[in-house]
């Protein structure tokens, strides 16, 4: 039998806790749609009717699966529902919602959908880790958070407790954006999705590196959508910083980034052949998972055609990125 397919970067939205959460709300807690043009709002309020179903609906994604040649997807939450800037209690609260919702999913439709992205209240680092044990207790394998924590950096010291206790769970970390905070130069042309998630997932995951994160923590399985942003593509000036910069050797003396980028995981979310290649060619085909973003306008609709038009690949290769990473990372069945 031919391994399944598994799709590491895919949304199920739970609108309830947008319901309970907005009563916190400011339109700048929110870079995405903050930073958003009014003709990518105006577009979006066409665009969005029509991924409803997929969004909310377990039932109904199934049928795209098919097409798409997907066995399984690994189900996370929606970006816009991670709530770090409600009040820690209601964070928590929201977090459960969707966690539990998930699960739910997962139950009703073992064979297609894992739990691969709960959310946690990372406002608070206790009720995080909470969280993320609740999680692992009802077969989550990973969870998804943001670039940025209300403002916060992932670097940070306060966020160091968290980090130690997931990667002693052996559960996997999801960086997926919700914008850029300092997005101000992104509202025309759909730059806060175009540059702004990437970018994000760059910037924080660099931080990280550079942080000495990976170095004090290296059983921690941390996976990069968008194909890392465009952190693996310019890999060799992070490593010149770190030849010519002391100040950048300070946590990491003994290996430049480049060593770092190649521990953690990507998704191939990057449209084209030629640039998961070279994605491949950086990190090792075992660091890559087959991604669609499922179900928005800017994700992935053909994952497996895209891998199996990289060229140089063998057949163990595309297998091992279609769903054998995964089955690995993730510790699937």
């Amino acid at each position: 039998m031919p391994p399944r397919t598994i799709d590491v970067h895919c949304h199920l939205a739970t609108p309830s806790t947008q319901e309970a959460a907005k009563i916190h709300a400011r339109p700048e807690y929110e870079p995405y749609d903050y930073f958003m043009g009014q003709d990518s709002k105006d577009h979006n309020g066409k665009m969005f009717p029509t991924i409803v179903e997929p969004l909310t609906d377990p039932a109904v994604r199934i049928e795209y699966m098919d097409r798409m040649g997907i066995d399984m997807q690994g189900l996370a939450t929606f970006v816009s529902e991670y709530f770090y800037w409600t009040p820690a209690s209601l964070g928590a609260e929201l977090a459960r919602e969707q966690n539990d919702r998930i699960s739910q999913a997962v139950a009703d439709h073992p064979d297609r959908y894992v739990g691969l992205g709960a959310t946690v209240p990372l406002q608070d680092v206790d009720a995080a880790i909470a969280e993320a044990a609740r999680a692992a207790e009802i077969g989550f394998k990973g969870l998804q958070i943001g670039g940025t924590i209300d403002g916060h950096n992932l670097d940070e010291p306060r966020f160091r407790p968290f980090f130690s206790a997931v990667a002693d769970m052996g559960l996997g970390v999801i960086i997926h954006p919700s914008g850029y905070p300092e997005g101000q130069r992104f509202g025309d042309y759909f730059l806060t999705n175009c540059i702004g998630n990437p970018l994000e997932t760059m910037v924080a995951a660099t931080r990280m590196i550079f942080s000495g994160l990976f170095e004090g923590l290296p059983d921690l399985k941390m996976v990069l959508l968008h194909g890392g942003g465009y952190l693996p593509f310019y890999a060799s000036r992070a490593d010149h910083t770190w030849e010519v910069r002391p100040e950048t050797r300070k946590a990491i003396p003994e290996h430049p980034p480049s060593h770092y980028m190649k521990r953690l995981y990507y998704d191939t979310m990057v449209f084209q052949p030629l640039y998961l290649k070279h994605l491949i060619e950086i990190v090792g085909v075992d660091r890559v998972m087959v991604g669609t973003d499922f179900p928005f306008d800017m994700g992935e609709t053909d994952p497996l055609g895209l891998v199996a038009n990289v060229e140089g690949l063998s057949d163990a290769d595309r297998a091992a990125i279609g769903g054998g990473n995964a089955t690995r990372v993730f510790d699937l069945d």
